[in-house]
């Protein structure tokens, strides 16, 4: 092997070592201090310089826009997280806004029912079922809630204890089957019985004689006969009302005041009479 082969490697590197040293006191020089072998050496190598610049411009523009993408995709990653946030936020401030209103309608029917006492509760069980329409409150005989004692929200009506053990009771609906609550109509004071019919839309108003005025919207309250509800209560407002060509009464439907399927908190009018515990049934 000859000295050339032997040491091609190092000729190859030097020489563009002394290569790359006159291109750069070519281009150290001012232009009119550039000989003709200086002009003709970046003539020949500027096409080179340019693909090397265009080449690390491309990847410095790249490089670029890739950091800029990620911290693009960074802000709107952050941006989603807040957003996810208010909007959890705004939920929740709903809720608190829809509960206060809640809270509020029961203070003005305990101011409504003036002095009787008055045990605020909370829906923790629902039976849906059309024999038994009844739902459970968190307070019974251990807080002074005795069987018959009426049962309000916020806005009227919603039944009556059926069944209290030392936790808890079961609030027999006014949509129940077997519920009857004497009522009048508040406009013309004609009377009738609110009876349930297993749904939560409808009772009907019964025993309303042919010559009763009752009118499409009328408002519909509890008469205090019987002494199990304070008089004026809510119970709801004609739906319906017809007159068979023969019978002595009308037959109305009624829409209750209340919305049992939205129903949360309600209020137990506790009764002076004393009435025996009974073992809870499932609500």
């Amino acid at each position: 092997m000859s000295w050339f082969q032997r040491n091609r490697i190092r000729l190859l590197v030097a020489g563009l070592l002394f290569f790359s040293l006159l291109l750069f006191l070519a281009h150290m020089k001012e232009r009119r201090e550039q000989n003709w072998f200086d002009r003709a050496l970046l003539w020949l190598t500027s096409p080179i310089q340019n693909a090397i610049v265009w080449t690390i411009d491309g990847v410095a523009s790249t490089w670029k826009g890739y950091i800029y993408l990620v911290g693009v995709e960074e802000e709107n990653q952050l941006l989603k997280k807040q957003l996810d946030q208010a909007k959890r936020g705004n939920a929740r401030l709903a809720e608190l806004e829809t509960e206060n209103q809640r809270l509020r309608a029961l203070v003005n029917m305990q101011q409504v029912l003036g002095q009787e006492k008055i045990i605020a509760a909370r829906v923790i069980g629902v039976n849906t079922s059309p024999v038994a329409r009844t739902i459970r409150v968190n307070v019974g005989s251990s807080a002074g809630v005795k069987i018959g004692d009426a049962v309000v929200s916020g806005v009227g009506l919603v039944g009556r204890v059926s069944t209290v053990v030392t936790g808890y009771a079961t609030v027999r609906l006014i949509v129940d089957g077997s519920s009857a609550v004497d009522a009048v109509i508040r406009r013309s004071r004609a009377r009738g019985i609110v009876r349930g019919q297993g749904e939560d839309e409808a009772c009907s108003l019964d025993y309303l004689v042919r010559t009763a005025d009752v009118e499409v919207g009328d408002e519909v309250v509890t008469s205090g006969i019987g002494g199990v509800f304070s008089a004026g209560l809510k119970v709801g407002r004609i739906a319906s009302v017809t007159s068979p060509s023969v019978g002595p009464f009308r037959e109305a439907v009624l829409q209750p005041e209340v919305d049992f399927q939205t129903l949360e908190e309600v209020l137990v009018v506790t009764s002076n009479d004393e009435a025996p515990a009974s073992q809870g049934e499932s609500p």
